[in-house]
């Protein structure tokens, strides 16, 4: 549903216009917002919003209640008669296409940019908007033109911008925490992560020369220039200091790139601020408006907790080949999970142009091989004469031997056999359809004997072309419901296993190594009890480790 909101007819009115909706209808009408009182509130707001990630509470904190009273009061403002009306009947629409309604902000009126929509709370179903559906803030640009998918891997270059003179950033930690966030897509060989040596003007420069990118993430210091009216970020200058670098500089830079970085992801404080008076002077917007398609950024401060949580489920998110809004919407998700009173989801905000799309293509996605995994290239050895296992310990399947032949006789002793040695298990490569409730494997196994399993591709949950599913799942509780007997909490349509089709389910997903608790053979299915509608399938890869 795209939304518009224009300066009305009188002052502190505001006209709204509904241009696209499921449901088909187009109303408008005229609302009174207080954007003043509104914008004064958000340093409090951003405190209340910060001070949440270390509360405990058993009951709503008054830091919610003030987060939620803004939210009501901005859908009471903007969703109102017939508007409302064109918002549910959408929702309804959307829900039952099983997917969600995502929402596109075109705030026309400089002041509106500075108010944080994401609070966005409806009291009839007693849900934040954000949490429930993409929100997007729509930027205009001179051409928009349609975005295709790109091959994978998604390509990010990290930099990290720690001058001398601003608050310190440990840039080993900084490093290490996202990299152990996308550590599950880098495995997979959805997502490649390189970090630029120096995140100084000429560095980056030098660096979107050399490579193409697809994602550029910065990790740094920045904020808002009040007499200037502009967005800033801190790079670091020649003398190692705060190189602060305007919104328009930066978009300058970045369209040295050929092509153009899909998506920019700001890490820093204030970085999805915008001014009171000029919409597009905030450092996300103005770097939409420039060219980049989309800009994740942040409109408060933000903790590392937080941080690193959205790293984690919005990289997950676009490495399944979901929508950019989708993938923000999993990231505050993943801040939800967090810590149980955090308000820190409201923190990312989304700027785009043109329409929300994927940044790499899910057929593309189907045909990723990833990485042969450690234990694939390190195999136990049998040895001729005895069960010798030189992978038998942690240290043996890392450090891979040789085996000599004995300088002795390999005749066996008088009265003495041979005992041939067992043939190693070859791991099996196999297709999993979404479309069968379980599909045997072959595989069978003994009590400790451990089962390894890989999975990657993706395959059609629904009639919906666009509802793809990676073996991961679908995370949003909705749509538990659809789930499988005794896996009630785990991803809705992922890949999922048992022993013998009927008991000892267990979550598979991208990756397990599953240690059998009795004698039974290996079948593969899909957490989802709906089948009808799914196509496609995964590609996975069984091994097995026998017990000593």
């Amino acid at each position: 549903m795209e939304l518009a909101i224009d300066p009305g007819p009188e002052p502190g009115t505001y006209a709204v216009r509904v241009l696209r909706s499921l449901s088909g209808d187009q109303p408008s009408g005229t609302i009174e917002l207080d954007v003043d009182a509104l914008v004064a509130s958000v340093p409090g707001l951003e405190a209340s919003v910060l001070a949440s990630s270390v509360s405990s509470r058993r009951v709503m904190t008054e830091r919610e209640t003030a987060v939620q009273a803004v939210g009501a009061g901005l859908f009471g403002a903007v969703f109102s008669g017939p508007v409302e009306s064109a918002y549910r009947a959408s929702a309804a629409v959307a829900a039952e296409r099983g997917r969600s309604l995502q929402l596109a902000l075109r705030l026309n009126a400089p002041g509106l940019a500075a108010i944080p929509w994401e609070t966005l709370f409806d009291p009839a179903s007693g849900a934040y908007l954000s949490r429930k559906e993409p929100i997007v803030r729509w930027v205009p640009g001179p051409h928009d033109p349609e975005p295709t998918g790109l091959d994978p891997p998604l390509r990010i270059l990290g930099m990290i911008a720690a001058p001398r003179g601003l608050p310190v950033l440990d840039v080993e930690a900084e490093q290490r925490r996202l990299e152990e966030a996308l550590r599950p897509q880098i495995d997979a060989g959805r997502v490649e992560l390189t970090w630029l040596a120096e995140a100084s003007w000429h560095g980056i420069q030098d660096e979107l020369l050399a490579h193409p990118w697809h994602v550029l993430h910065f990790v740094g210091h920045g904020g808002y220039d009040v007499a200037t009216d502009e967005g800033l970020l801190a790079l670091v200058g020649g003398d190692g200091r705060a190189d602060y670098v305007s919104a328009s500089r930066l978009a300058d830079l970045l369209d040295e790139a050929e092509p153009t970085p899909r998506l920019v992801v700001l890490n820093s404080c204030q970085s999805g601020a915008a001014s009171y008076t000029d919409l597009l002077s905030g450092t996300a917007a103005a770097l939409v408006h420039s060219g980049i398609h989309a800009v994740a950024a942040m409109q408060f401060a933000i903790t590392d907790a937080a941080a690193v949580a959205f790293s984690r489920a919005f990289y997950a998110s676009l490495a399944s080949g979901r929508p950019v809004g989708e993938a923000v919407r999993s990231g505050r998700i993943g801040i939800l999970g967090a810590g149980p009173d955090t308000l820190e989801w409201v923190t990312p905000v989304l700027y785009l142009r043109g329409d929300d799309t994927r940044l790499l293509d899910p057929a593309r996605l189907a045909a990723v091989t990833p990485p042969v995994p450690w234990w694939r290239r390190y195999r136990r050895v049998a040895a001729i004469g005895g069960a010798v296992a030189v992978a038998a310990g942690a240290a043996a399947l890392l450090l891979p031997r040789v085996l000599e032949p004995p300088s002795a006789s390999t005749e066996p002793p008088d009265g003495a056999t041979t005992t041939p040695a067992a043939a190693p298990f070859e791991a099996v490569d196999m297709a999993v359809p979404a479309d069968q409730a379980w599909t045997p494997t072959g595989v069978s196994c003994a009590p400790g004997d451990v089962l390894v399993v890989t999975a990657s591709g993706v395959a059609m949950h629904g009639t919906d072309p666009t509802a793809t599913v990676t073996p991961d799942g679908l995370a949003e509780p909705w749509f538990h419901q659809f789930n499988v007997p005794g896996l009630p909490d785990a991803n809705t349509a992922g890949l999922i296993g048992s022993l013998d089709e009927e008991q000892d389910f267990f979550v598979v997903g991208s990756g397990v190594e599953y240690e059998c608790p009795r004698a039974g053979e290996l079948f593969l299915g899909i957490n989802d009890m709906g089948l009808e509608g799914n196509s496609g399938a995964w590609s996975a890869t069984i091994d097995r480790i026998d017990a000593d």
